[in-house]
């Protein structure tokens, strides 16, 4: 949701450390309730934007994330 959430324009390629710090200075700024929070705020107001920009969200950060939480897994 904090990629969902952050200022990152959907139409950005970003590479997998942009995405890690974006999440990361989303969290930071905002925290999870309140991205969760804006989250909804989206897909109610907008569901046509919220989808594609979910999506597009999710992509970036399985890509991203997903070694970090194999990873954690682990141990």
């Amino acid at each position: 949701m904090a990629l969902f959430v952050s200022e990152a324009p959907k139409t950005s390629d970003l590479d997998d450390k942009a995405v890690r710090e974006t999440v990361d200075r989303t969290l930071e700024q905002l925290g999870p309730d309140e991205c969760y929070a804006r989250a909804a705020e989206v897909f109610g107001d907008r569901p046509d934007v919220a989808l594609d920009r979910i999506q597009w969200a999710r992509e970036l950060c399985a890509r991203a994330l997903a070694p970090s939480l194999s990873g954690a897994a682990d141990r």
